[in-house]
């Protein structure tokens, strides 16, 4: 363009800009803060820019514009079916469908290293994730995968070891050549102390075990990872952005650490690891946190001598769990494509993305299939795929970047004077912080400072449509007696004898002999190491447990909760306060009922009276009098009302329904949990956290 789109109208200075956007109040800071300090201009001017520019190009040190300019991420899909036949028929249908990687949860009973023909082993068997112990029952799950096109993780807890044995197995009794397989063994021993609050050993000796898997893998499987720094746990119990990437930082350290002193050089150990932040629906906030914590690691790199080109570890992205709802779960969908857009042009190397039906049970084919063509729309049909950081040169993209970047070193900082990671979490230092933003997060939803669509603003009363799909353990209940009739595997005792960098060697040699799961992590387990999990605190759960209550009540022959709305004058002045109210005594799972436009204050209690409502909520527009609000207080309290709420309205009508004896003002920025868990006592609903 050769002339300037500005041509015309006087130049305007930010002075100016300031005192309109202002209108003149000197105590409006012109800015939003996210979280934790993390500020957001309104408006950003030449001043603003980041001068060098730190982000450098695409696929150059130190990596905040990405690493894959010109390729696609990696579509992920997490798959949890119990019956490994179903499973594997699922795994091909998302292969199919475009999925290019596939993580393997496996069961509790796995995942906690439980023997069959114990009591705990059945009833843990097939219980959130897939039933799998040994090496044929992992080849009934990934018959007719391609392991060579296809990378497999794996989601196995303190059994990551084990379970990387399996899989290792698994490709040599394929063909797969050691430099063609493609998988990510996920071992995150510290990430397992946050989440469970318990490992098989001390942390000293898993992290002397992850730092010997490092090390085993990059020697052996030169296109498989072993170590995961998996931030779900910590976001679930309160995160913010900042905190989310000191922890992540922290933890990728203490594995470096590990691995070299296995043997391994920073670079080598660096690829050895794999990020995985949650991801959730604050678009800019989270493209900025996935740039910033590329920036992040390659300064630790750096420090550790890595030269330019090599520091980078794989950034992979799974939809926070601490967004995904129950109630209304249609809504989840909504916010996991947010989320996986922000990921995707956050520059993540990998996304996953949540079934929108993945709280309300298993998982079905349309939950998966959404899942999965969710990220192929915004990879081909968007195109956001072919897109390099489209963050650049927006100064506020950088600078959000550069904040975000600045919160989450001096989260680190604060870690490393903790003494690192694992001493934060021995301390209780990450508990209690993260206990602390999750109270400032949870009274933000209560008070509407932070909006939930379906949960605490806009709920869907009645039948969702979603038909939840239970898991179907019939398939696997004979699992225990039949993986005790295999045949005792001899040489268990060389695993206890390796050293920690030869030990994967040894565990896939008795994997094909036909050891389990449990053998070979009992193997090496030494005393059970015990510290308090993190507190989980997903978002939608105050509300939802209102919402169960309200059901629970009606289901066990109670009357369907429900409050009158006394709605005033024309329906043109009362609808946006009867919205209003809608809105608010829905969200715990009481029905409104709106009069709608009555001729008199006489039909209102007529109406409250017939009806045989308890409860009832005033919704006057501004042109009513304050003694016509008076008058219907009092005739709906003769009418029967035990309890009257005026919605806010003008100070003059809330004082005068005040003063005529309404029992309590409704507005926003009232507490929702304190205020509706009472609504429900009224009615009879008793709410039990």
């Amino acid at each position: 363009m050769t002339e300037s789109l500005a041509d015309g109208f006087e130049p305007v200075s930010f002075e100016q800009w300031s005192e309109a956007a202002t209108r003149g109040d000197e105590n409006l800071a012109l800015m939003t803060l996210l979280e934790n300090g993390v500020e957001a201009k309104w408006l950003y001017t030449p001043e603003d820019a980041i001068a060098p520019d730190p982000a450098g190009l695409p696929g150059q040190a130190p990596f905040t514009r990405g690493t894959r300019a010109g390729r696609h991420w990696q579509i992920r899909q997490e798959q949890t079916q119990p019956d490994r036949g179903r499973a594997n028929a699922e795994i091909l249908e998302d292969l199919n469908g475009g999925v290019t990687e596939i993580t393997l949860r496996f069961d509790r009973a796995a995942r906690e290293g439980l023997a069959p023909g114990t009591d705990g082993f059945s009833a843990a068997r097939g219980i959130d994730g897939i039933a799998i112990s040994n090496l044929d029952q992992l080849g009934e799950v990934l018959d007719g995968v391609y392991l060579d096109m296809a990378g497999v993780a794996l989601e196995a807890g303190a059994a990551a070891p084990s379970a990387a044995a399996l899989l290792a197995a698994h490709w040599r009794e394929n063909g797969i050549a050691p430099d063609s397989a493609i998988g990510s063994f996920r071992y995150d021993p510290l990430g397992e102390i946050a989440r469970t609050g318990e490992l098989p050993c001390s942390p000293e000796d898993a992290l002397a075990a992850a730092g010997g898997l490092a090390a085993e893998t990059a020697r052996d499987w030169p296109k498989a990872r072993a170590l995961a720094v998996d931030t779900g746990i910590y976001v679930e119990a309160g995160a913010t952005a900042g905190w989310e990437l000191g922890i992540a930082v922290a933890t990728g350290v203490e594995y470096l650490r590990a691995a070299a002193a296995a043997g391994l050089d920073p670079a080598e150990a660096a690829s050895q690891i794999e990020f995985t932040l949650a991801v959730g629906p604050d678009q800019f906030l989270e493209m900025a946190k996935f740039r910033a914590i590329r920036r992040l690691w390659a300064r630790v790199l750096e420090e550790s001598g890595v030269a330019a080109e090599a520091r980078f570890s794989p950034t992979y992205a799974r939809t926070s769990a601490r967004m995904i709802s129950a109630v209304d779960p249609w809504v989840n969908m909504l916010r996991v494509t947010t989320a996986a857009f922000a990921a995707g042009t956050g520059g993540a190397d990998g996304v996953t993305v949540t079934p929108f039906d993945r709280m309300i049970g298993q998982p079905g084919d349309l939950g998966r299939r959404i899942a999965r063509n969710t990220q192929i729309i915004l990879q081909d049909e968007s195109s956001l795929g072919r897109i390099a950081d489209p963050l650049a040169g927006s100064w506020y993209g950088e600078e959000l970047t550069d904040e975000v970047a600045k919160a989450g070193w001096e989260r680190f900082r604060e870690i490393e004077r903790e003494g690192g990671a694992l001493a934060a979490l021995r301390s209780g230092l990450i508990a209690t912080t993260l206990g602390g933003l999750a109270d400032e997060r949870e009274d933000d939803l209560n008070h509407r400072r932070r909006v939930m669509t379906g949960i605490n603003e806009f709920p869907l009363l009645g039948d969702d449509g979603t038909e939840p799909e239970r898991a179907d353990l019939s398939r696997v209940e004979g699992d225990s007696a039949r993986l005790l009739e295999g045949p005792e595997v001899p040489g268990l005792g060389r695993l206890t004898e390796a050293a920690p960098s030869e030990r994967l060697a040894v565990a896939t040699s008795l994997a094909s002999a036909g050891a389990r799961i449990d053998e070979l992590s009992a193997a090496v387990a030494g005393e059970t190491f015990s510290l308090p999990a993190l507190n989980v605190r997903h978002d939608a759960t105050p509300f939802e447990v209102m919402r169960r209550a309200a059901r629970r009540h009606e289901e066990n022959g109670g009357d369907r909760p429900q409050i009158y709305l006394a709605c005033m004058g024309s329906i043109a002045s009362h609808v946006n306060y009867a919205n209003w109210a809608k809105s608010f005594f829905e969200v715990a799972g009481v029905e409104t009922v709106p009069s709608g436009a009555l001729e008199s204050n006489e039909d209102q209690a007529k109406t409250l009276r017939d009806g045989g409502f308890e409860l009832v909520a005033i919704c006057a527009g501004k042109n009513q009098s304050p003694e016509d609000v008076a008058d219907l207080v009092g005739r709906l309290r003769e009418a029967g009302a035990s309890y009257i709420y005026m919605v806010n309205s003008t100070p003059e009508l809330n004082e005068a329904a005040t003063a005529a004896g309404a029992d309590e003002l409704v507005r926003n920025g009232v507490n929702l949990t304190e205020v509706l868990t009472a609504t429900l006592g009224r009615l009879g609903v008793e709410v039990k956290s």
